[in-house]
């Protein structure tokens, strides 16, 4: 077993036992044993024992927090107001025409939950200041993904209070914002540049401006993190041994490193960073110095200790991905060096960013060593900023970052979205690499982490280039609203595509995810059904990054911001948008569809009877799609309906949908319900569960099932529920 590495096999037994989900029990037997190894003098296996035992109890302890959080958050009546408490660690974020503020944890009406909550307001907060705390009431939900959130209606019901110390790093953090935030209203980007670069405080970017770099690959670059705190104490090693005070130096590292995550705020990326250079300090000041390699693996386990859910963490995984890519494989290249690290980097790096965020960009590595002396001068212009505040060296700023969105755009047609390599594939990568770290040496060990990490991006590229042979219809899980994916072989037709009112992005951090998991790389039909945003909310995000063949949309109450959006995204990318009349019919492929809609403009729902519904033909199958019209639309409509193989059931559910009328007329064999887990409208509505029931009828949700394909296989109908990528 290598010397230089035996911090890697506690590692990796860490997180064998985070993985495992093992109980008290488990965790205490296993302790019992690495007692046993010390008293045979098997210290290093002892070790190993202890790290799995810790694993184990941390994933027990996790279980139980979270076991216990959930049983106090179902007492609490969800038609009543609660009162929430929380700690003010970060900004006010604008998220379209909402403000969203998140904190780690919080009180609802006395009790402690450890979990994330975000609170959304409607109107402006007003500056956070030097307010210690939050306290707000309000509806608290569980989102779709089991996130938590409540919303404010009025200021009214919020307040701030307490006062951070005059004395706490974290007052000095604010002070200092508090001077530039002045200059904001004419120079906002910069000054939204010089929080997030030298304060950590990136919450007041523009989504533009994030974009920017996501597609150049730098967006690490741009908020506080690993690289601020690895300049700072760089910085302080340099200046303390030019005057000849290493030890004094050793302990300002130390020092650094506990007041920097103060100062910051509970940040993971300038937590790890802070590990890692407080380890260093600490082997300098022992007196026991040790290889980069060990400190990798130290840094890791130490974080994992302290925070066990980082572990599927993407900044964490990003993180020690990359810099362990350039330490395990970089540095035994002899030739081209600079050349097998960016390499490296890259083939850690791709595999998890498709992961969590279904992206790529290749090329990142390389971008990275064009930008960090510009990102560097930058950050010292933003220290300087923050000391003097001064619209000279705004300007200044402004035109550094204006160079680097210029070599991001540049960079841009590198990036994109793709499937993510399921998580068995990134499991396996990861622990076959921790392995060879700690069994193997050398080139070995290199030629060994290479081929375990091409093992997630091969079974990406495996996902993506599978096509159905036979006609299929999924219901893609996109929470609260409808998006449905019609494909025969290369044909691909995209019903609505779903949308969050709060959320503008819903297509990039969502749809386009989905679409990439199903190696979607273009649609030749986008319809829109209406235009309520739980429909169109994703759609213009799928016109502006996917080559998209026409758009279809009903005439009647088609407006509103979300119609604009789709409106300007078309004309951006000359895409053709065609006003379909009902009765309209097209043939793409072994897909016949054709369009209706209600003549009638109904005072009662309006939009939603001015559904598009779409008859379709595919093979054998027969499809009725039905938008969210309602009992009304559905009266006009129903002398038009042919038996269908499949209804998808209109309004999510809806009590005021899914009449007898209706049922009596299609006669489906299966019925696919779209709404969201946890929503607030009850969706889908008993007596429409029961009328499906009573006729026999096979019904698929997906608050339940996820997302759901419907596809005939040897001509038998064969449904299937899909578990999706995390988002």
């Amino acid at each position: 077993m290598p010397d230089d590495v035996p911090a890697a096999l506690p590692l990796i037994a860490w997180i064998v036992g985070l993985l495992s989900g093992g109980a008290m029990r488990d965790a205490l037997g296993i302790a019992a044993v690495a007692l046993l190894l010390v008293a045979l003098r098997r210290v290093r296996w002892a070790l190993l024992a202890l790290a799995l035992a810790g694993g184990v109890l941390a994933s027990a302890h996790r279980a139980s927090v979270r076991a216990r959080d959930d049983s106090q958050l179902a007492r609490i009546d969800a038609d009543r107001f609660a009162v929430i408490e929380a700690p003010i660690e970060r900004e006010w974020r604008p998220r379209g025409n909402l403000f969203a503020l998140r904190a780690d944890r919080f009180v609802v009406n006395g009790i402690a939950i450890e979990q994330p909550v975000a609170i959304y307001t409607r109107f402006e907060p007003p500056p956070i200041a030097m307010h210690a705390r939050i306290r707000a009431e309000g509806f608290i939900h569980r989102g779709d993904r089991g996130e938590l959130s409540l919303t404010v209606k009025s200021p009214r019901l919020m307040t701030y209070t307490g006062a951070l110390s005059p004395y706490a790093p974290a007052a000095w953090n604010r002070m200092l914002a508090s001077r530039i935030r002045p200059l904001a209203r004419e120079h906002s980007t910069e000054v939204a540049l010089v929080e997030a670069l030298a304060l950590g405080r990136a919450e007041r970017l523009d989504d533009a401006v994030r974009d920017d770099y996501k597609r150049g690959g730098t967006y690490h670059l741009l908020v506080f993190s690993g690289l601020q705190i690895a300049i700072a104490a760089g910085f302080i090693a340099l200046l303390l041994r030019w005057l000849h005070a290493p030890r004094t130096s050793d302990w300002s590292l130390l020092i650094f490193a506990i007041v920097a995550p103060l100062f910051i705020g509970p940040t993971a990326s300038v937590s790890r960073a802070s590990i890692g250079v407080g380890v260093y300090a600490l082997t300098r000041i022992l007196r026991r110095p040790t290889t980069l390699e060990n400190l990798w693996c130290v840094a890791a386990l130490l974080r994992l200790m302290i925070a066990p859910d980082d572990l599927s963490d993407a900044a964490f995984a990003l993180t020690y991905a990359g810099a362990g890519a350039l330490l395990f494989i970089g540095k035994t290249a002899t030739r081209g060096r600079w050349l097998v690290c960016a390499a490296a980097a890259e083939l850690a790096v791709t595999p998890l960013t498709l992961f969590h965020f279904h992206q790529y960009a290749l090329g990142g590595s390389v971008m990275t060593l064009l930008l960090t002396p510009l990102v560097v001068a930058m950050l010292v212009v933003s220290i300087a900023i923050c000391i003097v505040p001064s619209v000279p060296l705004l300007a200044l700023l402004g035109a550094l970052h204006r160079l680097c969105t210029l070599l991001n755009r540049i960079a841009a047609p590198t990036s994109g979205f793709f499937a993510a390599p399921p998580a068995v594939a990134i499991g396996s990568g990861l622990l076959l690499a921790l392995a060879a770290i700690a069994l193997l040496r050398g080139r070995w060990r290199a030629m060994a982490i290479g081929a375990s990490l091409t093992i997630p991006t091969i079974a990406a590229i495996v996902i993506a280039t599978r096509a159905p042979a036979s006609p299929q219809l999924t219901v893609l899980d996109v929470g609260q609203g409808d998006s449905l994916l019609l494909r025969e072989r290369d044909k691909i037709i995209l019903i609505d595509g779903g949308g969050r009112l709060e959320d503008e992005r819903f297509g990039e951090s969502t749809l386009l995810p989905l679409l990439a998991d199903r190696g979607v790389r273009h649609v030749d039909i986008v319809v829109l059904t209406h235009v309520h945003p739980d429909h169109c909310g994703g759609l213009p995000a799928v016109v502006s990054r996917m080559p998209v063949g026409e758009v279809w949309v009903a005439p009647r109450r088609f407006g509103g911001d979300c119609a604009e959006r789709l409106i300007e995204a078309c004309s951006r990318a000359v895409v053709p948008m065609r006003y379909v009349r009902s009765g309209y019919a097209r043939r793409i492929g072994g897909i016949e569809l054709r369009a209706l809609f209600a003549d009638t403009a109904f005072k009662h729902a309006p939009e939603n009877n001015a559904s598009l519904v779409l008859q379709v033909r595919a093979g054998p199958m027969r499809l009725l799609l039905t938008g969210d019209i309602e009992r009304e639309a559905e009266a006009e409509l129903a002398p038009l309906f042919a038996n269908a193989t499949v209804l998808k059931v209109p309004h999510h559910g809806s009590r005021s949908s899914t009449t007898a009328a209706l049922l009596d007329c299609v006669r489906p064999r299966v019925a696919l319900i779209s709404c969201g887990r946890h929503n607030i409208f009850g969706h889908p509505h008993p007596s429409v569960v029961e009328a499906l029931a009573a006729r026999g009828i096979r019904t698929w949700r997906t608050d339940r099932s996820g997302t759901v394909v419907v596809e005939l296989r040897e001509g038998h109908l064969v449904v299937t529920p899909q578990v999706d990528t995390p988002r």
